[in-house]
Order: structure tokens, then C-alpha cells, then sequence
């Protein structure tokens, strides 16, 4: 029993909470990964141009049909 408690007592006091930041995503694989990175940048910044297009030509799309019906009047 002994031995145990000192085997955990050991074991919790040596470790530390892994504290890691984007530059050592390259460093798992041995390499730099920065060409990734800028690959996942420019594809969220295509996707939020795209968004972005959609709805801007829907609301011109909105605003041409509304002045192409004529106005009917209520009597």
C-alpha cells in the first residue's frame, strides 16, 4: 500500500498541464505546417466572400422583383 501512495504521490506531482500554442502544430509532424494554415485562412476567407455575395444578390434580386410587380390599389 505504501509503495502505491508513493508511486501516485510521484506520478500527480511530476506532471504538468500541456500548454501548447499554433506554433507547435508543425513541430508534431517534424516540419513547419504554416503553408496549412494559410490554406485553411484563405478558404474561410472564400467561404465568408461567398456568403457574403449570396446574399447580397439575393436582396438585389428581392429589390428587382419588388419594383417589377406594379402596385395594386386597394379601393
Amino acid at each position: 500500500m505504501r509503495t502505491l501512495v508513493l508511486s501516485l504521490l510521484v506520478s500527480v506531482s511530476g506532471a504538468h498541464a500541456a500548454l501548447a500554442h499554433g506554433g507547435h502544430v508543425g513541430d508534431l509532424a517534424g516540419h513547419s505546417h504554416w503553408l496549412g494554415w494559410a490554406a485553411v485562412a484563405a478558404a474561410g476567407a472564400i467561404a465568408a466572400w461567398a456568403i457574403k455575395r449570396r446574399a447580397k444578390a439575393k436582396s438585389q434580386a428581392d429589390a428587382a422583383g419588388a419594383e417589377a410587380r406594379p402596385e395594386t390599389a386597394e379601393a
